[in-house]
């Protein structure tokens, strides 16, 4: 993997961290379990959670892209917990095979009925043949490849450097889409290939990253040479993408499945601790449907699916601190770890997550997200909340309806103001919105970025 630097301890910087490169942070390492495609069984579930208490200080994070990190790893006891979380079949021995393993699949498409076609065993293949294939360890840190089926579990939200998605032809046939450079709706396409040829048409199309000295993300190769070399890749492969764009579906809502097949279980900030990892693989075990063995799937919302697990086990996972409501409002929120877990943070940001949450009711009851972030690097950040917070020292800068990069519309200040600044935006939200449906960008747009801003300062300046 192009950009990697390892230090004495093994820990690397300015690349994708793994299980066999781990990375240094304010807690000590940080190792990055790859995503499960198919999920974990619950036997593997515990050896994990094992690994975080007896090798870390017992803290795991579920990431956006389905990943599991285990933080607090000491450098004197890194060869162990790798040896553990090897021999559990959970990670790679082989750093540069790790490296490219990022495939994210839809975490559910074999169990939920309104999907395509279960894309498991392509995701397995596409993943495998990626990481078989040496000349593609050269690919640039973070390249990023989506297998996805539709349906509820369905992720064309998340934005990739390629996309495969499976599709339903005309004549009845099953073919996999394949898209580069953004989400289902955006990315462009670039062809239509049997299930079979998926995992060979994916790697002919990240082949093409490497024709640039050094390799660059898909974004930047798009920009600079356009997508025919691409389409170029997939020559005899491929017949026509069709102009359908693969539509977006929110995350599944917490609890059980309509058709009881899984039960979604979320977390403040995607944050658990070892023994709620244990217990979450007891629960599977205990309340699995009659002869059936569960699985646990991580997903790209920071969630955990237990599938083959039904209604019993709401009540012992609300126990552990498991967020099982549709409604509940920690789901609205999002925060780095912070201070003091990264060294690059200068804020408590899930505390002050915490402390916000009570100024933007209405907001949160809209569905609408508030991101804190303890330094400008935006690790975890999604491209776009409705409330963006960036630290700057111990102060936040604030911005509405944008990501980490978009300029502040409001410059940093105390978390106080912060506060008294967030409640006045609830209030003139809740007054102006004008139908159920108008997002915090709809009002933007509708209202102007100016108009909305000076509403919230006069708000605020006679609240």
């Amino acid at each position: 993997m192009s950009g990697a630097r390892a230090n004495h301890n093994g820990a690397v910087r300015g690349a994708c961290p793994g299980v066999a490169a781990p990375m240094a942070s304010g807690d000590g390492l940080l190792l990055r379990l790859r995503h499960p495609i198919g999920g974990w069984t619950p036997a593997q579930v515990g050896a994990v959670a094992q690994v975080a208490e007896e090798y870390g200080n017992g803290a795991l994070e579920l990431t956006v892209r389905g990943n599991l990190q285990l933080r607090g790893v000491r450098p004197a006891t890194l060869t162990g917990a790798q040896n553990a979380l090897v021999a559990a079949g959970v990670a790679d021995s082989d750093p540069d095979r790790e490296a490219v393993r990022n495939v994210l699949a839809a975490p559910a498409t074999d169990l939920d009925p309104d999907a395509v076609t279960d894309i498991t065993p392509v995701a397995r293949a596409v993943a495998d043949g990626i990481a078989a294939d040496t000349a593609l360890h050269r690919l640039p840190a973070k390249t990023g490849v989506v297998v996805d089926g539709g349906g509820v579990t369905g992720i064309a939200c998340v934005h990739a450097d390629l996309r495969l998605d499976a599709v339903t032809c005309d004549h009845g046939g099953l073919r996999y889409r394949l898209s580069i450079g953004g989400r289902g709706a955006d990315a462009v396409p670039l062809g239509r290939v049997a299930p079979e040829q998926a995992a060979v048409a994916a790697r002919r199309v990240l082949a093409r990253l490497l024709d640039d000295d050094p390799p660059r993300r898909m974004a930047a190769a798009l920009a600079e040479r356009g997508v025919a070399p691409f389409q170029d890749a997939l020559a005899e492969l491929a017949e026509p993408a069709g102009t359908v764009p693969v539509p977006a579906v929110g995350p599944p809502a917490p609890g059980v499945a309509p058709h009881g097949a899984w039960v979604h279980a979320a977390f403040p900030f995607g944050a658990l601790n070892a023994a709620q990892l244990r217990q979450l693989a007891v629960v599977a075990e205990r309340h699995a449907a009659t002869g059936g063995t569960p699985t646990l799937r991580l997903t790209p919302w920071r969630s955990v699916l237990l599938a083959g697990v039904g209604v019993a086990a709401l009540e012992p996972l609300a126990a552990l601190g498991v967020i099982t409501e549709p409604a509940d409002p920690r789901l609205g929120l999002g925060a780095c770890v912070g201070a003091p877990g990264c060294a690059s943070g200068t804020t408590a940001t899930r505390n002050d997550a915490l402390v916000l949450e009570a100024a933007m009711p209405a907001l949160l009851a809209a569905g609408e997200r508030l991101h804190v972030s303890g330094c400008g690097k935006g690790c975890g950040a999604p491209a776009c909340a409705a409330v963006m917070l960036v630290a700057d020292g111990e102060h936040y800068a604030v911005t509405l309806s944008g990501g980490i990069a978009a300029a502040p519309d409001w410059p940093a200040a105390p978390l106080a103001v912060v506060h008294r600044r967030l409640m006045a935006l609830d209030a003139v939200f809740a007054r102006e919105r004008q139908t159920p449906q108008e997002t915090l960008n709809d009002l933007i747009n509708r209202l102007g970025r100016d108009g909305v801003v000076r509403r919230v300062e006069e708000e605020d300046w006679h609240a």
